[in-house]
């Protein structure tokens, strides 16, 4: 998936781009508003493990908004 400028302004399109599990971690501390605690029961891991997704999903969404790049997401992934 491309983001164009239209779209790069749709929060739900970026996460939309961003992989399953960050994605997963976003919706459930943000649009659900679950505790760390919650959801890293929720998802069978470790609340390190849940803040350390939620960093680095949050850090990719910044990167991608700050260089303003067309290309797709996954191309930032480690």
């Amino acid at each position: 998936m491309t983001i164009d400028d239209k779209s790069a302004t749709r929060p739900s399109t970026l996460l939309d781009a961003l992989p399953e599990r960050y994605r997963t971690v976003l919706r459930l501390r943000l649009a659900h508003q679950l505790p760390v605690e919650q959801v890293a029961r929720v998802l069978g891991t470790s609340t390190e493990t849940v803040l350390l997704t939620q960093h680095a999903a949050m850090n990719l969404l910044r990167r991608e908004l700050a260089d303003g790049r067309r290309n797709k997401i996954e191309r930032w992934m480690p």
